[in-house]
C-alpha cells in the first residue's frame, strides 16, 4: 500500500467520506463478485454492494493493517450476505401460507422461464449450479480479472490452491454448459 492510500486510510477511518470512497472504489467489483457469487441475482448483489460499502465505512477502524483491505472487504461481503441470506430465509419462513393453497406463478418467475431460452441465461444457470466456492472464485477472476496471486492473499490461499480451485471449477462449469447444449440438442430433435 502506498504512503498516499495510508493517509488516505487514516482520513478515512476518522469518517472522511471522500477518503473512504477513493479508497475502497476500486476494490467494488471485489464486492460484487462475491455478493453475485453466493446470490446468484444481479439486482440482490447490486444492493448488497452498496449495503456492504456502508458497513464498511462504518467499521473500518476496525482494520488494523490497511494493506489487507482486500481480504477485509471480502470478509466484510461474506459475512453481510450470509446474514442477508439468513435473515431472508427467516422472512421467508415466516410468510409461508398453508401448503395446500394453490401456487401462484408471478411475473418474475415466468420472465425467468422466458430469459433461459437465451444463451447468456443458460451461461448464468450453468454458473448458479456450481458449488459457491467455484462460483465465487470464477466472478472474482472474470469479473475482475484478478491475478491468481491477487486471488489468493484475498481468499486466504495459497497460489496453486488457487489455481487447482480455478481449475477445478473451469472443468464443472464445462460440464454444466455441455450438459446443457446436449439437453437443448434433444428438445430441437423432440420438436422437429
Amino acid at each position: 500500500m502506498t504512503e498516499a492510500d495510508t493517509s488516505l486510510f487514516r482520513r478515512a477511518c476518522q469518517g472522511d467520506h471522500d477518503a473512504f470512497w477513493r479508497l475502497v472504489l476500486p476494490h467494488r467489483g471485489l464486492v460484487y463478485s462475491v455478493a453475485i457469487g453466493m446470490l446468484r441475482n444481479h439486482e440482490r448483489a447490486e444492493d448488497e454492494l452498496h449495503d456492504v460499502l456502508l458497513a464498511a465505512f462504518h467499521s473500518l477502524s476496525n482494520l488494523r493493517d490497511p494493506a489487507r483491505l482486500p481480504s477485509w472487504l471480502y470478509s466484510v461481503t461474506r459475512n453481510h450476505v450470509m446474514d442477508s441470506i439468513r435473515r431472508e430465509q427467516r422472512l421467508r419462513k415466516a410468510a409461508r401460507t398453508d401448503a395446500r393453497q394453490a401456487r401462484v406463478v408471478s411475473v418474475e418467475e415466468m420472465a425467468d422461464r422466458l430469459e433461459r431460452e437465451d444463451w447468456f441465461c443458460r451461461m448464468e444457470e450453468a454458473m448458479a449450479a456450481l458449488p459457491e466456492p467455484f462460483r465465487v472464485i470464477l466472478g472474482m477472476k472474470y469479473t475482475n480479472d484478478y491475478s491468481c496471486g491477487e486471488l489468493a492473499e484475498i481468499l486466504g490461499l495459497s497460489v496453486p490452491a488457487v489455481k487447482s480451485r480455478l481449475f477445478e471449477a473451469r472443468k464443472l462449469l464445462r460440464k454444466r454448459i455441455e450438459a446443457l447444449a446436449a439437453s437443448e440438442k434433444e428438445k430441437s430433435h423432440e420438436v422437429s
